[in-house]
């Protein structure tokens, strides 16, 4: 791909220069959609120097963004358009103009307000989430339940099967867990290494699920999970996907396919089928979980491995007999009638590509209830994850760090409730006025509830703010249990209990045209074409490119139809070879999946002298001083290590040569080199 850099929109006025302006509206709160190269970090700085000219002092706002990076390039921003404010003339180009306008608004109100604020940069509130929750928690060391504050890590996995595997510990005493670990280990075959990683699997994702935990037993109540509640909320997933199915199906479809389906029953040769559980149909089943087993039978008779069957596979197998079968005329016209009807039902189905993924889908629904024998298992299991959880705080006690979801889940805890808020809860309300939260598609059900709490007492028209700005598009924590269905939720139009209004940014300032072209056209079939925040689905977002397009193409697409990671780096290394002789002076990226992706592509690079910077890439181990620094560890741990000795002499402080080497030990195979 060829594109353009561009940190700052640099048209005079975009075409969602509407938009922009009103995100700078300091009495309203907003969701802003931002797509990559939007400008998204620069609409934020204005956001920020346009609340910073109203407040009374600096901390009554709090930009919270998701990493390190982010914060300090915010932070840097406002800087720089405040001293540029301070001592440059006013640009021309209109949005530096615009953002040195709002940057001398918020030196006049620093200069009333005697902030000196460039002399105390720290006075603003710009910081992560995770040093946010830290912060509250340090604020209320006793309500968090934390005393000294631990470290964060962001790697709790080795604490997770430490837990896990205290848990499983307990199996050969008499303590009533024993029996629920011996009901799932006999579920997994007796494999406790993989029970232990399904337990250390649930830990990491435990602010997900800790919250649906009964924590105490009440009239009757016996289980520690709701049975009733979790099957509610399968029954309302399944009712939601037959409704958009129902809702997609043509009504001549549907007025024929009842009596199809009944007759595809009665003879189907199929005993796998679904088909067959659907004899005696006579109407459309219900858009319920009740009538899940019908629509799925109606799935098996239209579709064939997700796709329209085609015309030419209504036979004996599927429902429908051949003429020669039938014992009578009346008969033999009965069966005919059905093939053709069936086969014209076919036909008119085979352009219909929104009812197709919609059915297709039912073949992955969960079961809408669980057996009695099931919900055992899941009883057990929870049993387990609560004694893990207890485990695991144990665990972060003695090594003195927690995970990103424990500082959460203990900043929440600071909070309080709506109805019963903390000290903490209360001052925060007084103190702050404008919360503004980038990457807010990133955002955990954790961090989503924190927002909440933030906002509780705000009431409409008391001018405080809340500005989310994100991409549901571009969600890439989901290892750290970021849910994009939040982001879709708030784009309703409300986050607890402020209201908020919708904007949405299309101007890409970063990418020529050519490029913003090929993905408008391509990203709309990867993706799905609605979006779902139940599935967390995200439909795309066209864009527009503020660059006009370079000369070739844009995008060049070299598949790889199977799979052979060795002719994949040859390709890539021809690619790069062609690149730098078209532009010496060329800078060239490479993306890959994962670390493991590379394995091929590395090697071929140092081949060909290739120098390349990367990040994590090359394994520690691989190292040559580290292989060195192993050597002469083995050759001192144990002198007969003949190898480790012979690598230790060939080492750069040593340096013999392979010749000096085989003049050296060639004679003895037997005595230590030491010697």
């Amino acid at each position: 791909m060829m594109s353009r850099v561009s940190e700052q929109p640099q048209l005079e006025c975009p075409e969602d220069a509407a938009a922009r302006l009103r995100a700078l509206d300091p009495v309203q709160s907003f969701i802003v959609l931002a797509p990559a190269g939007s400008g998204k970090t620069g609409l934020l700085t204005q956001r920020f120097l346009v609340l910073l000219s109203r407040v009374e002092s600096p901390e009554e706002i709090i930009a919270i963004t998701f990493t390190r990076k982010a914060a300090g390039e915010m932070k840097q921003r406002i800087l720089q358009a405040l001293q540029q404010a301070a001592s440059d003339p006013e640009p021309v180009n209109a949005y530096e103009k615009k953002t040195w306008q709002l940057a001398r608004a918020a030196l006049a109100n620093d200069s009333a307000q005697q902030w000196s604020i460039l002399e105390n940069p720290g006075r603003l509130r710009i910081q992560t989430i995770d040093s946010f929750s830290q912060s509250l928690v340090r604020q209320m060391p006793l309500l968090s339940q934390f005393g000294a504050i631990p470290a964060l890590t962001e790697d709790a996995s080795e604490m997770y099967r430490e837990a896990a595997l205290a848990v499983l510990e307990q199996l050969e005493s008499s303590d009533p867990l024993s029996a629920d670990i011996t009901r799932l280990l006999r579920h997994r075959d007796n494999r406790m290494d993989e029970l232990q990683a399904l337990l250390a699997d649930m830990l990491a994702r435990r602010d997900q699920w800790l919250r649906h935990i009964v924590s105490h037993v009440t009239g009757g109540q016996d289980s520690i999970v709701r049975r009733q509640e979790i099957e509610l909320v399968l029954q309302r997933l399944v009712d939601k996907a037959l409704r958009a199915v129902d809702q997609a199906l043509p009504a001549d479809i549907r007025a024929e396919l009842p009596a199809l389906l009944a007759f595809a029953a009665e003879h189907c040769t199929n005993g796998k089928s679904k088909i067959i559980t659907a004899k005696g149909t006579q109407q459309m089943p219900a858009a319920t979980s009740s009538d899940i087993e019908q629509w799925l039978a109606i799935a098996d008779l239209l579709l064939t491995a997700g796709q329209w069957r085609k015309p030419g596979g209504v036979t004996i197998k599927l429902g429908f007999p051949a003429e020669s079968a039938a014992a009578s005329a009346e008969q033999k016209a009965e069966f005919r009638a059905r093939k053709q009807s069936m086969q014209s039902l076919l036909e008119r189905l085979q352009d219909d590509n929104d009812l197709r993924p919609r059915l297709a889908a039912l073949s992955k629904l969960p079961a809408a209830t669980y057996a009695d024998d099931e919900w055992l298992l899941i009883e057990s299991l929870f049993q387990l994850l609560v004694n893990a959880v207890g485990q695991l705080q144990l665990v972060f006690g003695q090594r003195g760090e927690v995970d990103f979801s424990e500082m959460a889940m203990r900043a929440d805890h600071a909070l309080g409730d709506e109805q019963a808020p903390t000290d903490l809860s209360l001052r925060l309300d007084y103190q702050v006025k404008h919360l503004l939260v980038d990457e807010f598609q990133d955002s955990s059900q954790n961090q989503y509830t924190l927002f909440s709490k933030l906002t509780a007492g705000w009431m409409p028209g008391d001018q405080r703010t809340l500005f989310l700005v994100g991409d549901p598009m571009q969600s890439i924590y989901r290892f750290r249990e970021a849910e994009v269905g939040l982001f879709l939720q708030a784009w309703e139009g409300r986050l607890g209990n402020v209201p908020l209004q919708t904007l949405q940014l299309s101007v890409n300032f970063r990418s020529q045209a050519g490029i913003i072209d090929w993905v408008n056209q391509a990203f709309p079939k990867i993706l799905p074409a609605s979006s779902d925040k139940m599935k967390g689905a995200v439909h795309y977002t066209p864009s527009v490119s503020s660059n006009s397009a370079l000369a070739g193409t844009a995008v060049s697409v070299h598949p790889q139809l199977e799979r052979d990671e060795a002719a994949e780096a040859r390709q890539v290394l021809q690619i790069i070879e062609q690149c730098r002789r078209d532009d010496p002076g060329a800078s060239i990226a490479i993306l890959v999946r994962s670390k493991a992706h590379i394995i091929n592509i590395v090697p071929l690079l140092k081949k060909h002298h290739l120098d390349f910077q990367a990040v994590e890439i090359d394994k520690l181990a691989q190292r040559p001083v580290v292989r060195d620094l192993l050597s002469l560890s083995r050759a001192l741990i144990h002198p007969g290590d003949r190898i480790s000795w012979l690598a230790l002499l060939r080492a750069p402080w040593c340096g013999l040569s392979l010749a000096d080497l085989h003049t050296l030990t060639a004679d003895d195979r037997d005595s230590a080199l030491i010697e």
